[in-house]
């Protein structure tokens, strides 16, 4: 294996986030399989979600707070991956919950975001509703009927595929 990427220090408030997330290993099956390219390839630059949070170009600090940011340091030092001190991630389900706010909260459609490539059972699922949902109430009308919309296509793709 490659020497991976070093991830500098974040915090609560500023995490790995996005695909990044999404490609840390989860027990539950969630999230997405590209490890190597993700954290062991150097790059010039990262996705504009890699580090999320306070002062990066997708923060939903201000609509979920910390919920579903977790200390990943042993994680990352059982997967040989370098970091600064303690390393914060989100999970999964707030990892794609970041991703569909900040395409809405830059009137952009999330269509893109298909939840079932990175949530195989349905209680993963409701957990990616639940952080919406806690963060609609704060939205201006517009965001709430787009992320709303998103939340609608994911349930009828789920429903088709039974």
């Amino acid at each position: 294996m490659n020497k991976s990427i070093r991830i500098s220090a974040t915090a609560p408030d500023r995490y790995l986030g996005g695909m990044a997330a999404l490609n840390l290993p989860s027990p539950r099956g969630t999230g997405d399989w590209h490890m190597e390219q993700t954290f062991f390839r150097q790059r010039e630059t990262r996705s504009r979600s890699f580090i999320s949070g306070k002062g990066c170009l997708t923060d939903t600090t201000d609509l979920l707070g910390q919920e579903g940011i977790y200390d990943c340091s042993q994680l990352l030092d059982e997967l040989q991956i370098e970091h600064e001190g303690p390393t914060y991630a989100a999970t999964h389900a707030r990892a794609i919950a970041d991703l569909v706010l900040s395409a809405v909260l830059k009137d952009r459609k999330p269509d893109h975001l298909e939840l079932d490539d990175w949530m195989p059972h349905d209680e993963d699922k409701q957990q990616v509703y639940r952080l919406l949902d806690k963060a609609v109430s704060r939205l201006d009308l517009k965001h709430q009927v787009d992320v709303n919309a998103w939340i609608v296509k994911q349930k009828q793709k789920g429903d088709s595929q039974l």
